[in-house]
């Protein structure tokens, strides 16, 4: 078990710099999205770009909690992935609307999606470890 703990923790510490490194070159993304804006005969088909890299970076800054989270606790926390799970649907739900590419099964698919997830983080809250101490 002490191997094990060694091992995940250096694999936590190289997924850090990779995760910020990727934070980075989203933004620097972002900056070059800004640009194609302002030259783009489409406004349009630009800004889809853009709006779809934010609504990824949000995802990527969730997955970073997770990942210091754990490298801070040793243990994941469900609240932090139920988190990151419902800020990656509402960017697909997001974006899908946005581009008018959902139709309405899909749509309702993904809010039963959202709804047990959701259900999910409230119990990992209700019955959390950390509350019962």
């Amino acid at each position: 078990m002490k191997w094990f703990r060694i091992i995940t923790d250096f694999i936590i510490k190289l997924l850090i710099p990779v995760v910020i490194l990727t934070l980075l070159l989203g933004v620097v993304r972002l900056f070059v999205d800004l640009w194609n804006i302002t030259g783009s005969a489409t406004f349009a088909s630009s800004f889809d770009k853009m709006v779809t890299n934010i609504l990824s970076m949000f995802v990527v800054v969730e997955l970073l909690r997770s990942i210091i989270d754990y490298f801070e606790f040793h243990r994941l926390k469900i609240t932090l992935i139920a988190d990151a799970a419902l800020v990656f649907i509402l960017r697909e739900i997001m974006i899908s609307i946005y581009e008018h590419k959902i139709n309405p099964s899909e749509i309702g698919s993904l809010a039963g999606l959202l709804l047990a997830i959701g259900i999910i983080r409230i119990m990992a809250v209700i019955y959390s470890p950390d509350r019962q101490r």
